[in-house]
């Protein structure tokens, strides 16, 4: 079956597109995959430290430029601006998908006591506040322990991602150690590291995949429509 949609992912950084028009093509053949990108978003949060008016001003004309392009479905890759979504999703018709808010259901069904971890520290509160509403749903008060890693972001940004990965590797370890029903990754981009975490007994959350998959049948679904 060919899937004739076109998905238009809006994005902070220039990171590897190719792993998600891969992993996107195998499952939906036929589908067209855009990439809106703003690499001056994430030092601009970084520096008011939330979302300012102007973030939330050019993700919304993103979100309608996309529309405008013919997206069926537009797809938040990034949690930091995750809350800008559900104000942009209110501008455009066609659906809006966070990446990371099948993982934050996920983070809610397992358990009350949850590990976030995360390089940047405008990504934890949103991240945070997503899984305390699913939390909420369920009836559920959800402790939560935040991990900051800036080490790792620094060695990032310094170009050294090997380094930037063992740091994190390192530090989830000692968390997995620590009891937590669960621990968040809470960056998309951290998808690199669980081919090395796969002895951590503490479910690993990641967006990557799970915010994908629902990507997939949200597609599927419509094209069953």
């Amino acid at each position: 079956m060919k899937y004739e949609k076109r998905i238009t992912v809006l994005q902070t950084s220039f990171a590897k597109r190719e792993d998600t028009i891969a992993y996107l093509e195998e499952r939906l053949p036929g589908i067209t995959v855009d990439f809106i990108t703003d690499s001056s978003l994430l030092p601009e949060i970084r520096k008011a430290g939330k979302p300012t008016q102007p973030v939330i001003r050019r993700m919304t004309l993103y979100a309608m430029a996309a529309e405008a392009m013919g997206a069926d479905l537009i797809l938040n890759s990034c949690s930091t601006v995750g809350e800008v979504a559900d104000i942009y999703a209110k501008v455009v018709s066609v659906p809006v998908i966070k990446i990371d808010d099948p993982m934050a259901r996920r983070a809610a069904d397992l358990g009350d006591n949850i590990a976030l971890i995360a390089t940047l520290p405008t990504t934890l509160g949103p991240s945070r506040r997503a899984i305390q509403r699913y939390g909420q749903e369920r009836g559920r008060d959800i402790r939560f322990t935040e991990y900051l890693d800036q080490p790792a972001w620094e060695a990032l940004a310094a170009g050294d991602s090997k380094r930037h990965n063992a740091i994190l590797i390192e530090s989830i370890r000692r968390l997995d150690a620590a009891g937590f029903d669960a621990i968040v990754m809470a960056q998309v981009s951290m998808r690199a590291l669980l081919p090395d975490l796969k002895d951590v007994k503490t479910p690993v959350l990641c967006s990557f995949y799970s915010g994908l998959d629902l990507v997939i049948d949200t597609v599927k679904d419509m094209c069953k429509a």
